[in-house]
């Protein structure tokens, strides 16, 4: 044990807990302001799911594979479900979930590291980095982004139940509520800790057993693969494609937990990121040489958790990086720890400095998390504007209603087709919502038979203005004007209905 080791153990089994505690409280007052997110973008979409049936219909779908957001699991289905149903639009409890469930997941890697390496401040280290780092800002701070928390969560709990039967040689019930809980890795831990002896791997039984030990595990995750193979219901239906991308995708995200400054398209890369992503992989493969088994398996862990979103070519996201940010910050640990190991051999001043320059890495990873959750938060406050203030201004409307909105805080394309409807149906049930540039066109006629409501956005309120009503031949005179975001050869308008389009 090294001077440094035998500083931070004083105070026997107290020291392990206030060290814990100092690391969670630490990641909670950093993701304090995620408490004062709103609902971002694509978050409106399940809860206008939820909103638009009974909740038997919406859990039958889920159990099905057949609600809109499949791919983002049952359990956060469920989630998304109860907190709707208690809170509404108050943000508050969602990201409370979130943080906390996060926290949860940073105490769980403390106590596997510590258990795997006995000793207290990798186990700090690992926990606090994976807590605090700005490499998957802002999952923690985005309500659609639970699946991954919570899946992570989940996956850390089946890796700690696993690793205690194993190691108190007691599997029974540790094995059961291991499989409940469910993680892919688990395979990898098996191997590193039920084999007995150094020459198992010559032993067939115990391949045997090992397979018997895995079986529950791969049968979940080729269960789950089959189901969404089958609906072709996730994201990776339509988006996954090789080519270059690939490789860059690879170094960005990899980058990006070293430098977790920046988000990069497919197939593009900056020289930070790919210097970065370089050196990631560099240490990776020696550990992969020299160990010891935890470093091994982590470097496997951190490369499975990021195939599933390298042949996705149309964005980046930085939700993709958390699970890999489990792995990376336990490699990280594992790294300062023989650092100061080596280092204490040559003099004593090296373990303290080594431990100075990880604490300073958790630092700038906390500020970076801050200051990078504070940009998300101005984009949600967009949202909160436009939301609340299109509750003043109509607090109710007639079932199939369509409400325009020229100019306001989100005009985005991208949110037409989905994501502003959803907010239409969250806001009033049967109808849609759809925003454009102010400006963008003077004149328009709205179809008879459709409740239409046209509203300016003036300095953070909105104005309802007068509409004109076209009449069926107006209609067939070929008068109106193209609508906003509908290019010329998209006249069959599918985004937005109520509005009539003619060349």
């Amino acid at each position: 044990m090294t001077q440094l080791e035998r500083a931070l153990a004083l105070g026997g089994g107290v020291w392990p807990g206030a060290v814990l505690a100092v690391t969670v409280g630490a990641i909670f007052l950093v993701h304090v302001p995620v408490l004062g997110h709103y609902f971002f973008g694509d978050d409106f979409v399940p809860l206008a799911d939820i909103a638009s049936r009974s909740t038997w219909g919406y859990v039958t779908d889920l159990f099905l594979v057949r609600d809109l957001t499949p791919n983002w699991r049952f359990l956060t289905g469920l989630f998304y479900l109860g907190a709707y149903r208690a809170f509404g639009l108050n943000a508050v409890p969602y990201f409370l979930a979130s943080v906390l469930v996060h926290m949860a997941t940073a105490g769980l890697i403390f106590i596997l590291v510590r258990r795997a390496v006995d000793a207290v401040w990798p186990a700090f280290f690992a926990a606090a980095l994976f807590g605090l780092s700005a490499s998957h800002v802002p999952t923690v701070g985005q309500v659609t982004a639970f699946n991954n928390v919570l899946s992570t969560f989940l996956l850390l709990v089946s890796v700690v139940l696993l690793y205690e039967g194993l190691v108190r040689q007691r599997l029974r019930w540790w094995l059961v509520a291991s499989v409940a809980a469910f993680a892919p890795v688990l395979g990898l831990v098996a191997l590193w800790k039920f084999p007995k002896g150094d020459g198992w791997w010559r032993d067939p039984g115990q391949w045997v057993r090992l397979s018997i030990l895995s079986a529950p595990y791969a049968a979940i995750g080729a269960g789950a693969l089959i189901v969404f193979g089958a609906c072709r219901c996730t994201e990776a239906a339509d988006l996954y494609a090789s080519g270059d991308h690939l490789v860059s995708n690879l170094w960005l995200y990899l980058g990006r937990l070293l430098y977790p400054i920046g988000m990069d398209f497919p197939g593009h890369i900056s020289t930070g990121h790919l210097a970065a992503g370089l050196s990631v992989a560099a240490l990776s493969a020696a550990a992969l040489v020299l160990g010891p088994a935890l470093a091994r398996i982590c470097v496997v862990f951190l490369f499975l958790a990021l195939v599933p979103f390298l042949p996705i070519d149309l964005w980046t996201a930085s939700r993709y990086t958390y699970l890999a940010a489990v792995p990376f910050s336990i490699l990280a640990a594992l790294l300062f720890a023989e650092a100061a190991r080596h280092g204490g051999r040559l003099t004593p001043v090296l373990p303290t400095l080594v431990m100075l320059l990880a604490v300073g890495v958790v630092g700038l990873n906390a500020w970076q998390t801050w200051e990078q959750n504070e940009v998300i938060e101005s984009k949600t406050a967009d949202w909160r504007m436009l939301v609340t203030g299109l509750q003043e201004t109509f607090p109710e409307l007639p079932a199939g209603s369509t409400v325009y909105v020229r100019g306001g805080p989100v005009t985005d394309i991208l949110f037409q087709c989905a994501v502003l409807p959803a907010v239409g149906e969250v806001l009033w049930g049967d109808a849609k919502l759809f925003t454009f540039l102010e400006g963008e066109f003077d004149t328009y006629r709205i179809r008879p038979g459709f409740e239409v409501f046209v509203a300016d956005a003036q300095q953070g309120s909105f104005v309802p203005v007068r509409i004109e009503i076209a009449s069926p031949s107006e209609l067939r005179s070929g008068g109106v004007t193209l609508l906003p975001h509908v290019a010329p050869e998209a006249k069959g308008n599918l985004c937005l209905p109520g509005v009539q389009t003619l060349s």
